[in-house]
């Protein structure tokens, strides 16, 4: 009988330490953390879907060729103060987002945690062609975990977002994003990455389906409306000591098939000897602003470098403050109203590394939306009859997606194709006479172009 206790016991004791752990609101970032990640570009072979109870998972193969930093600041610590006061969590997710006619600046999530949830509460950005935040808190927030979470918990949320944007004191439009959330934790077990070995951890599959949609309406300008899909799965590995996933990976999920379009893992400072060539990098103190007014930019880049080129197009600019294009934190005012691409080019004696931000800095004549008939694609014939052409830079080879939508921001047409030659042929014969907009998407850039039917 002794015997069965003890082997009783050491078996109880065994199957504890293998037991899955608890998600809670302690395991959610605080404002002033400040976390590193890997940014993975290609994960070709990886197995992201394989998961279970008492779970080995293996990632220590991923190569990442670049990083960032999650840094949670309280909501008065940001551009967007006067919108979540200082009861949010904010976290910059991007400097700029998207090219073409529609581009973000400046782009933030915020969030709250309790005892019961970590949940999104708004987005902050800049629209490129509008120099000034515009933000907004959730109708119905995103539920991102409900707490406790715990091995085949399953819980599903809607969400709604409405964002004015505003030029002064006149609303010109709406910023909405919808969806719901259908939460799975569907695994336990531990992790590995390049970061670290043997993480214990829980997995949380999440599937996503979201409608972002925007809607402007200028007196005397054509109005742009229009809405795009954003649905994913995400899976995200979460553990009791890193705040932020060991693991984090996005993507889309066509016949069984799940292809990642995004990797991250939670890192250390990646420096010394695996990596001699700079990793060049740069903020701007502003992204949005207008003629005459002087941008500093602030170089972040890592690894030593011993030697920095500034270039910025077009070149109706100037350096200001005794700095230059060789300086390592330049100061520019800009001449003339557009979107601006800088590039950064940082070199030590290991070699040199490049980052470009397309259209990165908006500059206005004043606060109106004229920006956005830049890069405009030209439609022609318009009115059309049963054929339109539009035509857009580099568009050989592309991955295009094209929506047509009518004045009331109903979808006409949604099309997906890779285009063969440098231009799109457009049937509208089907299309009744009227008001037309055309959106076209090529990997982040957007750009739109009204046009008539007259047959």
């Amino acid at each position: 009988m002794r015997k069965i206790i003890l082997f009783s016991s050491f078996y109880l004791m065994s199957f504890l330490g293998q037991a899955q752990i608890s998600i809670t609101m302690a395991d959610m970032p605080s404002a002033n953390d400040t976390i590193r990640y890997s940014i993975v570009q290609s994960s070709t072979g990886m197995n992201y879907k394989a998961t279970g109870a008492n779970m080995t998972w293996d990632f220590t193969k991923l190569k990442s060729n670049s990083q960032g930093l999650y840094e949670y600041k309280n909501s008065s610590a940001t551009p967007y103060i006067f919108n979540f006061g200082t009861g949010a969590i904010g976290v910059k997710i991007a400097d700029s987002l998207g090219s073409g006619q529609i581009s973000f600046k400046q782009l933030y999530n915020f969030y709250k945690k309790s005892s019961t949830k970590w949940e999104a509460v708004g987005l902050g950005f800049q629209l490129g062609a509008i120099p000034l935040p515009q933000a907004g808190k959730h109708t119905n927030t995103d539920e991102i975990y409900q707490f406790p979470l715990n091995f085949q918990d399953r819980d599903s949320a809607t969400f709604a977002l409405k964002i004015p944007i505003t030029v002064v004191i006149l609303n010109v439009g709406n910023y909405y994003q919808n969806g719901n959330r259908i939460n799975t934790v569907d695994g336990w077990g531990k992790i590995s990455t390049p970061y670290q070995s043997n993480i214990e951890c829980i997995r949380v599959k999440s599937v996503i389906t979201e409608t972002d949609s925007l809607a402007i309406a200028i007196t005397g300008q054509t109005p742009i409306n229009f809405a795009f899909p954003n649905n994913r799965i995400e899976y995200k590995w979460l553990s009791k000591t890193e705040k932020i996933p060991v693991l984090e990976v996005s993507g889309t999920e066509i016949g069984g098939t799940f292809t990642p379009t995004t990797v991250r893992y939670r890192d250390n400072f990646v420096a010394g000897s695996n990596v001699v060539a700079p990793v060049a990098t740069f903020t701007a103190n502003k992204v949005a602003t207008v003629t005459g007014d002087i941008v500093t930019f602030t170089n972040t880049s890592t690894n030593s470098p011993t030697s920095y080129l500034w270039t910025i197009t077009p070149s109706t600019f100037k350096y200001s403050g005794s700095t230059n294009n060789k300086s390592k934190n330049p100061q520019v005012s800009f001449s003339a109203a557009g979107l601006y691409t800088v590039k950064l080019t940082a070199n030590n004696s290991g070699g040199n590394g490049v980052e470009t931000k397309t259209n990165y800095i908006s500059i206005n004549n004043n606060a109106t939306i004229e920006n956005l008939n830049l890069n405009k694609p030209l439609a022609y014939p318009n009115p059309a009859k049963n054929n339109l052409t539009i035509e857009i830079p580099d568009l050989l080879n592309q991955n295009v997606k094209l929506l047509v939508f009518d004045m009331d921001g109903k979808n006409i047409e949604n099309m997906q194709f890779q285009n063969e030659g440098n231009d799109i042929q457009l049937n509208t014969s089907k299309l009744a006479n009227g008001r037309y907009n055309a959106v076209i998407i090529i990997n982040q850039a957007v750009y739109f172009t009204p046009f008539n039917i007259n047959k």
